[in-house]
Parts: C-alpha cells; sequence; structure tokens
C-alpha cells in the first residue's frame, strides 16, 4: 500500500545512516539521594534496580496500586543515589507519588527537570564521535563522567531506539552553551526537534501523551528488561503478575502507517473494519515508512489478519513490532 509523500526534517539523515546531535527538550527529572535511595525506588518500579551498580542504570515503569502506568522512566545509579529521568510532560510528578509512600526510609526526593539540560548524540557513527571525549559506554544505560574543558558532562548510552545508537549529554543548564560549541566543533550536523520526534516514533518508543490513564505495563510491549518477573514485591505486581499468566493482553501499543499528505492529529480514531480500536497519540511524517506514521494503543482485534485500518478515512496498516521475548525470569542483575 503506498502511504504518500513525506517531509524529511532537517538532521533525520545523518540520525540513521551517520551521526547527528540535537537539544533534547527539557525532561523531568528526579533526583533521589540517600543510602535507602535503590532499595526503596525498587519497591515501585516494575524492573530489578537492586543489582545495579553506580555507573548502571535501567528502563522501568512505575505504576500505581492497581498497576496502571504512571511513567516510562531511565533510572541511573550514582554513588549518592539515583537519577530518575521521566521524559518530557510526565502526567505524574513521580517525585511526589514516591513520597506519597516515603515514612522512615532515608531517601529524599527532589525535583531537578530546570537544573540539567540534555542533549542526543544518534546514529551508527555515535559511539565515534563521542570517543574524542571519552570512551563511550558499551551497554544500555551505562553511564560515564567525561570533561569537557572543566565542565564535567555526563554521557549515557541509552536503548530507546532498537535499531539506532544513542547516547544523551546531561550537564548543569548553565553550561548548555559550552555543549552547544563543543558539539558544533565535532562536525556532527545538528538534528531539529522534528527529526529527534520521528525517531522516536519510528523506534515506537512512548512518551507521556502515548500512555493514558489506564495503560497496563505489558500493554506498551517494552524490551523484557523493563519488567521483572523475579524480584521481590513493587507496587503493582499483583496486576503485572496476573497478565503475565494470562499470556495476552487486549491492547497493545501499535504503529500504524497510513495514507495522505499529513500526519493525523492526536486524538484521531484508529478504526478497523468500521470500529473504533485506538486512537492516534502521536504522529509524524516518517521517511522511513514513506508517509504518516502513528502511534496508538490498539486493541487487540486491530491485529487481526485481514483486518481493515482507516485512520482519518484514509487506508492504513500496522507496522510490524521487532520480536522480543515476552519474559524476563532474570529479572535483571541480582
Amino acid at each position: 500500500m503506498p502511504t504518500g509523500p513525506s517531509v524529511e526534517p532537517s538532521g533525520y539523515a545523518p540520525l540513521r545512516g551517520a551521526a547527528a546531535w540535537g537539544e533534547m527538550p527539557p525532561r523531568a527529572i528526579v533526583d533521589a539521594t540517600g543510602p535507602d535511595a535503590v532499595a526503596f525506588v525498587d519497591r515501585f518500579a516494575t524492573a530489578a534496580l537492586h543489582g545495579l551498580r553506580p555507573g548502571q542504570g535501567g528502563e522501568t515503569l512505575f505504576t500505581d496500586a492497581r498497576g496502571w502506568v504512571l511513567a516510562l522512566a531511565t533510572v541511573l545509579v550514582r554513588d549518592v543515589g539515583l537519577e530518575i529521568d521521566i521524559g518530557p510532560a510526565p502526567r505524574t510528578p513521580i517525585d511526589q507519588h514516591l513520597e506519597h509512600y516515603h515514612i522512615r526510609e532515608r531517601v529524599e526526593f527532589r525535583d531537578a527537570t530546570d537544573r540539567f539540560a540534555s542533549f542526543l548524540v544518534a546514529g551508527p557513527a555515535a559511539p565515534d564521535a563521542l570517543a574524542r571525549l571519552a570512551p563511550p559506554p558499551t551497554a544500555a544505560f551505562d553511564h560515564v563522567s567525561a570533561p569537557i574543558g572543566n565542565l564535567p558532562v555526563r554521557i549515557t548510552r541509552v536503548g530507546w531506539f532498537d535499531a539506532v545508537e544513542a547516547f544523551v549529554l546531561r550537564v548543569p543548564t548553565p553550561a548548555a552553551a559550552t555543549v552547544r560549541r563543543w558539539l558544533g566543533e565535532t562536525g556532527l550536523p545538528e538534528a531539529s526537534a522534528a527529526a529527534l520526534e520521528v525517531l522516536r516514533i519510528e523506534s515506537r518508543y512512548p512518551g507521556s501523551l502515548d500512555i493514558d490513564g489506564k495503560t497496563l505495563p505489558q500493554e506498551l510491549d517494552r524490551p523484557p528488561r523493563t519488567i521483572s518477573f523475579a524480584k521481590g514485591c513493587y507496587l503493582g505486581q499483583e496486576t503485572v503478575a496476573r497478565l503475565d499468566a494470562l499470556g495476552h493482553v487486549n491492547r497493545r501499543l501499535t504503529l500504524v502507517a497510513s495514507a495522505g499528505p499529513s500526519a493525523p492529529a492526536a486524538g484521531t480514531p484508529v478504526l478497523v473494519d468500521g470500529t473504533e480500536s485506538g486512537v492516534v497519540t502521536s504522529s509524524c511524517l516518517s521517511p522511513l515508512h514513506g508517509g504518516p506514521l502513528s502511534m496508538c494503543i490498539l486493541h487487540q482485534r486491530g491485529q487481526a489478519p485481514g483486518a481493515t485500518i482507516t485512520v482519518a478515512g484514509r487506508e492504513a496498516r500496522l507496522v510490524p513490532a521487532p520480536s522480543r521475548a515476552r519474559r524476563d525470569h532474570g529479572g535483571g542483575p541480582s
């Protein structure tokens, strides 16, 4: 099915074919400090955090008592605690959520959103580009500190994009101009905000707008490392375990490629055989798929062979998800 024209945003091609950098929108960040920080936060995370050492990290979900997802987060273990990166515009302030359950544990939470600026360096050549600064981390969510002049920069290898090498450079906000200048001096092209958003959607990495108030962890179809079935109790675990025992969920995060000259707006219904089975949560014009590409959490009936899918009255098709093991019995580090 032809999907229609596509407009390639500035910097997209090197993100896919070489390397480029882009400044990321402000990200909600929570600092958790104190000797009990890792153990406490582990009680509210779907992934196993307790075995991680300083310099390591992981991807996890935070859920409420009913098992509904509050946020998808990247957690980095430091010498003095944790950094929790929830991305732009979170629906739920995670520091407030954790503080609600905090009684006597030796941990403090602080909203650090305004304290840091973040830059993404991504593409097949990204490790080589960063090697002039420091040997980049080799494992997903490992992080190291390296200097630009006298400025310490944290470099984290992120596992957000399945097919693209990607690193986040994070510095105190007042030092953002220094990092912009250094990145410019590397000769890497700058990727626009639109290019970074296209990469995110093509990689089916959900943002806060893609997670509604009643999304279940398995519906997001993240890598097995995101949910441990071997760790101790955590908030929402009963629901997660029950869904695992059933072996399926009724909805799943899905990419839908459609025809037309423009990306459908958020909230546009996705129809399967004439019946609404989900709504567009975020979308773009995708060079990879040749036209509009939409992220949605679609009912399973929309994924049946032979189903007719339309978006905004235009013919559409499902984009197959990468193959992933269903369970992580190892539970992460131990």
